[in-house]
């Protein structure tokens, strides 16, 4: 059996050295002490602990977030000496205020990129892109599609950010029924054939979201309204199968699309989680300091051990030394020691095929 190695990691303020003018970025100049050197010192940092994800091996597929640009992210590849792993290209680029994106890359001997889309997210002001991607499996010929985000953060207070990021999972919601549900005039054309095949097959498309969520597997934005938790029979039992046709197409619109959080099991465990943090700006303390926020969920698709599938006993939040404190903190970057990477772990997970 084959394998698709994925990593997602929040880069933490993977910047380069130069003014961008639009985007507020004057902490990362020369003048404040960014220079090429502590730049250089970050790169390598994050680079060597992308190889050593994965046993090792590092990853296949790449996801992340706190970039400034496409080209930070070919440097992060040279540096860790992948020369088969190439950036999809996204040439809408960000229109977050502090101009940091979303991003991905891929190992082009086992995957190929037959689709990409750039969706913004129009609150006040348009916050950090959704990268949307559909993959090929050179092998099978199997497509599956990562949609990569990195939701509004608390900074502010927990709830009174809390609807921005309800508006980012419903947009991430609505982009997952699209994979998986007929339009009413395809659907309604499938009914009049009596085909129901190919409603099916749609059903169980393959497609993960990846991301800091910037809330946990357990709160509103991502339960209520990305419709993703940890009941597996819900997501892929008998009761969310597609057996016949609606009468009523809106029935079938209607039909809700549950998702599998592979990271809500981490929630049981003491002194886990991808972030640390005691308290925000608006007055917000947490009793638990470890907190969940990057996350990986699957569609059912993903689950059904048909194809192209998520080992769920695969996801893990990676710790090692090179990232993480001994009692599993995130290892930030220290731009005067020119030490640590970010204040957020990855995440890894492996595809079977």
């Amino acid at each position: 059996m084959s394998e698709i190695k994925l990593t997602w990691w929040n880069l933490q303020n993977f910047f380069d050295t130069t003014d961008d003018p639009i985007a507020n970025d004057f902490a990362y100049t020369a003048d404040e002490g960014w220079t090429p050197e502590v730049f250089a010192a970050k790169r390598d940092n994050l680079a060597a602990a992308l190889m050593a994800t994965h046993a090792g091996e590092g990853p296949d597929l790449l996801a992340v977030c706190e970039i400034e640009h496409d080209a930070l992210l070919q440097q992060l590849l040279d540096a860790m000496g992948r020369p088969g792993m190439k950036v999809v290209t996204d040439p809408s680029g960000t229109r977050d205020l502090r101009g940091i994106d979303v991003a991905m890359a891929y190992d082009s001997r086992k995957l190929k990129v037959v689709g990409k889309a750039s969706h913004l997210i129009h609150l006040r002001y348009r916050t950090r892109d959704l990268f949307e991607v559909t993959f090929e499996v050179k092998a099978t010929g199997e497509q599956f599609t990562l949609i990569a985000s990195h939701w509004p953060s608390r900074r502010l207070g927990r709830y009174r950010s809390e609807p921005l990021r309800i508006a980012v999972a419903e947009h991430i919601a609505y982009l997952v029924e699209s994979h998986l549900k007929f339009e009413p005039e395809q659907y309604l054309a499938l009914r009049e054939a009596g085909d129901i095949t190919p409603v099916q097959q749609r059903w169980d498309n393959k497609v993960m979201v990846v991301g800091d969520f910037n809330d946990e597997p357990c709160d509103r934005s991502v339960v209520d309204h990305l419709k993703a938790g940890h009941d597996l029979d819900r997501v892929i039992g008998e009761t969310n199968d597609i057996d016949r046709f609606q009468n009523e197409v809106s029935r079938y619109r209607a039909e809700d699309v549950f998702l599998y959080n592979a990271c809500w099991r981490f929630l049981g465990e003491d002194g886990v989680g991808s972030f640390y943090i005691a308290g925000t700006r608006g007055g917000d303390q947490f009793a638990n300091r470890y907190q969940m926020l990057d996350q990986l969920v699957a569609s059912r698709g993903l689950l059904l051990d048909q194809g192209l599938t998520l080992d769920r006993a695969s996801v893990a939040v990676f710790d090692d030394a090179l990232v993480a404190t001994g009692s599993g903190r995130p290892r930030a970057f220290n731009k005067r020691k020119r030490t640590g990477t970010s204040d957020h772990l990855p995440l890894t997970a492996v595809l079977r095929y």
